[in-house]
């Protein structure tokens, strides 16, 4: 979003008016009186911020995250106009001035909303979130939170944690990137000389265009969160505006009408993209070019003068939210992700509208009582007084973040509590096991020495995902991961995708205990199920899944292992893959693992499904852990889905276990059972509670005979 200021006034070259000024055509001779503050701009900054604002509210506009490409295209073309003109007058000399002046810009603003933020996710958000949210406001702070999201992204561990208060501001950080490099090369070309300069600065803009565009339509097709957040695949869209700059004095001379016509078609480039565009538009790749392309020709097409579009565009509704839109962008997104906090449950329709006014009225007092004085200071030297105010904030943003992400207390009160262990597949086992769980379900306090606490939940990781022998996304390789017994001649091997993985520490246990090998092929969201699924955050087909599934089942076959030990999520497949169809594609990989590997082919049913983060529903109710647990009737996110399963898949293998009572009760499924912390997210148990539940896998891999 672009952060300088377009109200320059320009001196304006001695013309004698024409006649009939709406209908006579510019003479290329004729000199182009250049604008100055443009109106066409700031209502263009009024829909591009109106998009960002009702799409993350859910309001409208499917597609509103293309605002931001529209901004980026704002930017590019204001901050190539003014230092065109700056470094043209004052050569280098004009840097240190540019960026002290971004700095009195941008920082103040945004350092008040990420201090604001912090301060209200430590008293309203849930506690796991405050480090989180703090660490974040630490890059925001210096603008590298877009790298920070980029890699979370692809980060399967990290997939559906709550969505971050700073998110938004990573665009921030892309354009920020950017201005470290676009002075300087502006500087570089323009110091070769006036003659060759513009020409040569067209020429090496398109080049950047071509290269960026290129990269960010490759990365789209490979990794949509990499292309989504970072600066080579997100420059080119400030290049196109910076190259409308470069070639104002052309656009200039075209005939108003047309002028006109190109820029309502831009207009309309934005909104439809806008309003046909969804969260599953592959982005930015070759979509990004309708919501850039409309922008640069609103942009292009006002450089002569004013068009038939700015009627609309300067309406004073449309013109003061441009002139607010930098606070609001701010102020809107901590708001909508902090509000159900502060009233206890998800917001409504209405209530979403009534948090988009409210932010609304922030943004207002946040631009005359931060944005415009800091713009408006007087400073004896602009260029060091505004870089030392903006780092004493930054440096004051840092002090306070640490500070306030240490009082946050994660550890319960309740008394020592300890997990005996139980005996496996057996009356006497299963007896155990119910009690023990029902034990869980009447626990108040949270054990003092719970395993593990809620904030190193995440991290209670098998260490198949910390040594790489779990398959990422877009890893279709199988390292040769062995565990348990290793000197044995005896393999089992553990197939699946991450809900196969989290067996993994209770086949190490019960491989060394009952002399077995555990050979561990699993990869991130990856179902056994012979079907192509869509990966949510790469946001296209998996198919590095069906690559290395096909693979994995010829591995299988080569290495003839005495069992294969099968799992899977039942919630990667889209809701249109039908129960039926879900069974059948399980079955074809099962059949094809009978019939190659000529192993022992052994099915471990989906575990039960909490369906929200239960570590942060233990840590945000340490004094009473019951409201954490859930119903047995709703442990499953695709019920049918399961039955099907349920029905399909004994009469497939040698043998099958659904575990379900290994986890829950006939009525519930508690949080914490003993000591010891069920889940890690939402969907996964933890290390500890794998390695308690290894005897009851004994009838799949039991020990060896004699």
């Amino acid at each position: 979003m672009t952060l300088m200021d377009d109200r320059t006034t320009v001196t304006v070259t001695d013309q004698a008016p024409p006649r009939r000024p709406a209908r006579r055509l510019r003479r290329r001779s004729e000199p182009v009186t250049p604008r100055g503050f443009r109106p066409d701009i700031e209502g263009l900054r009024a829909i591009a911020v109106l998009t960002v604002v009702l799409y993350h509210a859910g309001l409208a506009f499917d597609g509103g995250y293309v605002g931001v490409d529209v901004f980026f295209v704002i930017s590019g073309f204001l901050i190539t106009r003014q230092l065109s003109r700056s470094v043209g007058e004052r050569g280098f000399r004009a840097i240190p001035t540019f960026y002290a002046h971004r700095v009195r810009r941008l920082l103040p603003a945004a350092v008040v909303v990420v201090l604001a933020t912090v301060a209200a996710a430590r008293v309203w958000a849930p506690p796991l979130q405050v480090r989180s949210i703090a660490v974040d406001g630490l890059f925001t702070t210096f603008y590298g939170l877009n790298y920070r999201l980029a890699v979370q992204g692809t980060d399967y561990q990290h997939l559906g944690v709550a969505a971050s208060p700073l998110q938004h501001f990573w665009s921030l950080a892309v354009e920020e990137q950017f201005y470290v490099v676009w002075p300087l090369t502006i500087a570089l070309v323009l110091a070769l000389g006036r003659r060759l300069a513009p020409g040569l600065l067209v020429a090496l803009t398109v080049v950047a265009v071509a290269a960026s565009s290129w990269l960010s339509i490759t990365v789209t097709g490979s990794s949509a969160p990499w292309a989504y957040f970072s600066l080579h695949t997100r420059a080119w869209e400030l290049g196109v505006g910076a190259l409308v700059a470069l070639t104002a004095s052309t656009w200039a001379g075209l005939p108003r009408r047309l002028a006109g016509v190109i820029a309502w078609v831009g207009i309309g480039a934005i909104l439809a993209s806008a309003l046909l565009y969804t969260d599953a538009t592959p982005f930015p790749g070759h979509a990004a070019w309708l919501p850039v392309g409309g922008a640069a020709l609103v942009v292009a097409a006002g450089c002569g003068g004013r068009v038939g579009a700015e009627r609309v565009l300067g309406e004073p509704l449309m013109q003061c939210l441009g002139r607010i839109s930098y606070s609001w962008y701010l102020w809107h997104w901590p708001m909508l992700v902090l509000a159900p906090h502060v009233v206890g449950h998800d917001l409504s329709v209405l209530e979403r509208g009534v948090v988009v006014w409210l932010s609304v009225v922030v943004a207002l007092l946040s631009f005359f009582l931060v944005e415009e004085p800091a713009r408006r200071a007087v400073m004896p030297d602009v260029r060091w007084a505004g870089v030392t105010i903006g780092f004493a904030a930054a440096v004051a943003a840092v002090v306070f973040l640490v500070v306030s992400v240490l009082p946050v207390a994660l550890t319960g009160s309740g008394d020592d509590a300890r997990l005996a262990a139980i005996g496996g597949a057996s009356d006497a086992g299963d007896s155990a096991l119910t009690s023990t769980l029902a034990a869980g379900l009447r626990t108040r306090a949270v054990p003092a020495n719970l395993v593990p606490q809620p904030d190193e939940a995440a991290q209670s990781l098998p260490p198949t995902s910390r040594n790489g022998c779990h398959a990422g996304f877009t890893s279709t390789e199988r390292p040769a991961c062995e565990y348990g017994d290793t000197t044995s001649d005896r393999t089992v091997v553990l197939f699946g995708d991450s809900h196969a993985e989290q067996w993994q520490p209770a086949l190490d246990a019960l491989g060394r205990q009952n002399g077995f090998k555990v050979v561990s092929w699993t990869k991130s969201a990856c179902p056994v199920a012979d079907l192509t699924v869509r990966n949510p955050a790469l946001n296209r087909d998996y198919t590095e899944c069906d690559t290395w599934r096909a693979e994995t089942v010829a591995a299988i076959a080569d290495l003839q292992p005495r069992r294969v030990l099968v799992s899977q999520s039942e919630n990667v497949a889209s809701r249109s893959v039908g129960p039926d169809d879900f069974a059948a594609a399980t079955l074809r990989t099962l059949d094809a693992l009978r019939e190659t590997s000529g192993a022992r082919v052994e099915y471990v049913q989906d575990v039960p499904i909490p369906g929200t983060d239960l570590p942060g529903c233990v840590a945000a109710s340490l004094d009473d852990v019951r409201s954490c647990s859930f119903e047995r009737d709703r442990a499953y996110s695709y019920p049918d889905r399961h039955e099907a399963l349920l029905a399909a898949v004994p009469g497939a293998v040698d043998a099958s276990v659904d575990p379900v009572d290994w986890f829950c009760t006939d009525r519930a499924c508690p949080a914490v059972v003993g000591n010891v912390l069920v889940y890690r997210n939402d969907s996964h148990m933890t290390v500890p509670y794998s390695r308690w539940l290894a005897p009851q896998l004994r009838s799949l891999v039991p020990p060896k005979k004699g």
